[in-house]
């Protein structure tokens, strides 16, 4: 099976990540699976909301082909992209791919061993908006296609929340929901 993986904090999930993976899973050709992997924690910023409540909000986002892993979670620790691909490249049942946004390229060698990250699996370049690509290095390939491009993300979310700004359309109303009842990012 031809899995892509999407990680990240996802504090909170928003429907771009649902569209990214949608997108994805319609222009890459091969491609079975989109698998969302949230972080434990993550080395270069804070997460506000607990795993559970992310585990959770991660669930509405999921579709046949759209699923939740729990690989980083389940580590109870910083989560470093060269140890989940480490454990995932183990399953020599599956070839692995992993997904970044255009605005992550700049910063992409502050990532752990990431030379040798880029030598154990492929990585598929999302357009984001305001984030041209330039160039790839070798082993990277810019997403093709017909593509919506946003400029949406988790931390706008929580700003929007915290200043008591509404989120409708910017998540799924079930995330939307969990967020009031659990209220966070408060």
């Amino acid at each position: 099976m031809n899995v892509a993986i999407l990680g990240g904090r996802f504090d909170p999930p928003h429907i771009w990540h649902f569209w990214t993976s949608q997108q994805v899973l319609e222009n890459v050709k091969g491609l079975d699976q989109v698998w969302l992997l949230p972080d434990y924690s993550n080395a270069f910023k804070s997460i506000v909301a607990s795993p559970s409540d992310r585990i959770e909000m991660l669930h509405y986002l999921e579709t046949g082909r759209i699923k939740l892993s729990t690989i980083a979670i389940s580590r109870e620790s910083i989560t470093y992209t060269i140890d989940v691909v480490k454990e995932l490249v183990r399953d020599a049942s599956n070839r692995y791919f992993w997904i970044v946004g255009s605005d992550v390229m700049g910063e992409f060698s502050r990532w752990r061993d990431y030379k040798k990250l880029s030598r154990m699996i492929e990585f598929l370049v999302f357009p984001r908006k305001d984030y041209p690509i330039k160039s790839l290095p070798q082993g990277f390939h810019r997403i093709e296609g017909s593509l919506l491009l946003s400029n949406i993300s988790s931390s706008m979310i929580r700003e929007r929340v915290g200043t008591a700004r509404t989120i409708s359309g910017l998540v799924f109303p079930e995330v939307e929901n969990y967020i009031r009842m659990r209220n966070l990012y408060r």
